[in-house]
């Protein structure tokens, strides 16, 4: 089956469960992009200053995780392009301009060297961002990379809403 099919036929059934919707989102999008090590799904707080993770999976432990929370008073840069620019492709993460502010709190200790986040809306209104990470190694994520975070981004954002 389609993956992106598989993935809108979960998210559009009443009967499945929250966490299970939040899996499968994680869980296809680390199939589908090469590299992509740890997939998170985080959400907003109202006023946009802060990120929570709902989820995140480690492909590699097969492990999901959540609760992290992350301050746009200790990342500015990143707050601040991500909602502007909805997306940041960064393959050199630890040197990314954006991005290098992660090191030593979150980079360094999961050994991650990528990162390719995009925007998650409700009613063209940012809500999350889903994060894709690569761990142990740099990741050159592709155009085709970009675009296919954005379309289960999009599908994601259509169907489910993360504070269902």
């Amino acid at each position: 089956m389609d993956p992106f099919i598989k993935l809108t036929t979960k998210l559009t059934n009443p009967k499945v469960a929250v966490a299970d919707k939040l899996r499968e989102i994680c869980i296809t999008a680390s199939s589908l992009i090469k590299g992509a090590d740890r997939v998170s799904l985080w959400r907003f707080d109202e006023n946009f200053q802060s990120i929570e993770s709902l989820i995140c999976y480690d492909c590699k432990s097969n492990e999901f995780s959540s609760g992290l929370v992350l301050k746009q008073s200790d990342f500015s840069d990143y707050f601040t392009a991500i909602l502007k620019d909805e997306v940041i492709n960064a393959p050199q993460a630890r040197e990314h301009e954006l991005t290098q502010c992660f090191n030593e709190s979150y980079f360094k200790p999961l050994e991650i060297h990528s990162l390719l986040d995009f925007i998650l809306h409700r009613d063209f209104e940012p809500q999350g961002i889903i994060c894709c990470e690569s761990v142990g190694k740099v990741t050159q994520w592709s155009d085709e990379n970009v675009e296919t975070l954005k379309r289960i981004a999009r599908v994601s954002s259509m169907y489910f809403r993360v504070d269902d």
